[in-house]
């Protein structure tokens, strides 16, 4: 009998409200179908016009703006049961 394999699958919600982005969600921001930025989130003002970022790999604190017509995706991980 083989052992499952286990894999992590990631899927992405489009956030366009950005006053829904809570602290500690895991975010990746895209502009121009890019990817610019990903991270943890740090914070978002009042009238979610701006987020902070804590972005791994020593690229520290990050402040975005929606207004730079950036997009913002909260990702999910989740595991599979089972792969045979």
């Amino acid at each position: 009998m083989r052992q499952a394999e286990k894999r992590t699958v990631t899927t992405d919600e489009y956030v366009r409200d950005w006053t829904r982005i809570r602290t500690r969600d895991e975010i990746k921001l895209s502009k121009d179908g890019q990817e610019i930025a990903r991270g943890i989130a740090d914070g978002v003002t009042h009238d979610g016009n701006t987020l902070w970022l804590i972005q791994p790999a020593g690229k520290g604190r990050s402040m975005f703006t929606h207004q730079d017509d950036i997009l913002a995706f909260r990702t999910k991980a989740s595991r599979p049961s089972r792969q045979i």
